[in-house]
């Protein structure tokens, strides 16, 4: 149906029909989730940047009258910000506002332009997810979003650089033979093994725990974890009956995404290195905020509008895992 802007009284005979008593605003209801898997921060800025310094390596044995070996910190890489602004109106005739909004009372149709900035919120976070294996993509709006790292490498990959110029790491689930494993039981004891492999940018062992999954609302993926959720509450191995005593491997805490498109991609993340350094991030210059009426002076039109501004990336992605499922 198309939308004829602005709304007049024509368009909506319903409303000044005193024989229908009651009129509804269809309103989304659905939870934000974005807060739980990105570091969210506030900026004054147009641009923001973010860098890294690394440490330095580890301590070195000294023998008797010998000198301490000296070293430097290495320069990370970079990740640039840039505000973007989104927004949403909502415009109305003065016959309409006052013979049918306002005498009906519905007061919530003004509030469905919050509904749709949050669902252009939660749209923009998974998208990061979505395409986080590539290093760009194209949004609703046809604008450019980067989806690379400081590394500029996609943010899932078997090649991402280190920053002292050492073996690229990788970040995708893998058991020593097979990349991309689908989520089953063997996946969680491989995205242990992938997690302790990870370094830092000297070479240094990281404290990695993957304990959050992210994946698809009603995907394969939510199905097999409920299952293995069954599974290890009897203490069995998901798929039979017996128990080796390492059924414990243990499930982590889960997000299911109806914002996400692809049904055998999960994700897993250290939600204790949610911050700063590490992970996805969005940078708010504006959160939303809804604007005051505006009232034309010839013909009264009302309008009303919410704006927001805000860009959303990563630099790091060390405190991640990923997979297509695609057992590749």
């Amino acid at each position: 149906m198309s939308v004829v802007v602005p709304g007049t009284l024509g368009q909506f005979a319903d409303l000044v029909n005193e024989s229908i008593q009651d009129i509804f605003v269809k309103r989304a209801d659905f939870p934000s989730q974005m807060e739980k898997y990105f570091n969210v921060t506030d900026t004054n800025s147009y641009y923001s940047k973010d860098s890294s310094v690394t440490g330095t390596t580890g301590a070195h044995r000294i023998g008797d009258n010998a000198s301490v070996q000296y070293d430097a910190p290495l320069q990370g890489f970079d990740k640039t910000y840039t505000q973007v602004k989104f927004g949403n109106g909502l415009e109305i005739s003065d016959h309409l506002w006052r013979y049918g909004i306002e005498f009906r009372k519905i007061t919530g149709l003004v509030e469905t332009l919050t509904d749709g900035m949050r669902d252009k919120i939660e749209e923009d976070a998974a998208d990061m997810l979505n395409n986080s294996y590539s290093t760009s993509y194209t949004d609703a709006d046809s604008g450019t979003v980067s989806t690379a790292g400081g590394d500029v490498a996609a943010y899932f990959t078997a090649s991402h650089t280190r920053e002292d110029g050492g073996t690229a790491w990788n970040n995708i689930v893998y058991d020593g033979t097979t990349y991309n494993m689908d989520f089953e039981y063997d996946a969680l004891k491989a995205a242990r093994k992938t997690a302790a492999a990870i370094v830092g940018p000297r070479g240094q062992k990281m404290d990695f725990e993957p304990d959050m999954l992210i994946a698809k609302y009603g995907s394969s993926v939510q199905d097999r974890y409920e299952e293995l959720q069954g599974a290890f509450t009897r203490d069995r191995i998901p798929g039979g009956n017996e128990n080796d005593g390492i059924a414990k491997v243990g499930l982590p805490k889960a997000i299911f995404l109806k914002h996400l498109d692809n049904d055998a991609y999960y994700f897993l993340t250290d939600s204790s290195k949610k911050g700063d350094t590490y992970g996805l991030q969005w940078k708010w210059s504006m959160r939303p905020k809804m604007l005051e009426p505006e009232i034309v002076y010839d013909t009264q039109l009302y309008k009303r509008q919410i704006l927001a501004f805000y860009d959303r990336g990563a630099n790091d992605m060390r405190s991640w895992l990923g997979s297509t499922g695609a057992n590749a």
